[in-house]
């Protein structure tokens, strides 16, 4: 079974394009989202929720991958690792579509803001 690669090349890919736009910091955004009234504010958050959704998609594809390296060791509670793995997989994966509808939302805001 190989990663699929690509959600992680895509997910690189947009964080090179969005380098250039001003996102908030992690601590910044709590006051970003209480702020933001413009296309551009919102557009700013919409971008730091995508970059999260991409790091979050990073992090289950390196489970993915870690949990199926257990399958070759000779010792140890492979299920037990193996069904770990799983578990951090699926709750990034969660994570990652939760970001992108928090994305998707903020898109919509600065569609609609006018400003």
């Amino acid at each position: 079974m190989r990663i699929a690669l690509a959600p992680v090349l895509a997910g690189i890919a947009f964080l090179a394009l969005t380098a250039c736009t001003s996102v908030p910091s992690v601590g910044e955004i709590p006051a970003s989202i209480a702020n933001a009234t413009t296309a551009a504010e919102h557009q700013q958050i919409a971008a730091y929720f995508a970059e999260k959704a991409a790091s979050y998609d990073a992090e289950a594809a390196l489970h993915e991958k870690m949990g199926r390296s257990y399958a070759s060791r000779p010792k140890g509670d492979l299920a037990a690792m193996q069904s770990h793995c799983r578990s951090l997989q699926a709750q990034f994966t969660n994570a990652a579509k939760d970001a992108r509808t928090l994305e998707q939302a903020h898109r919509q805001l600065a569609g609609s803001s006018g400003k």
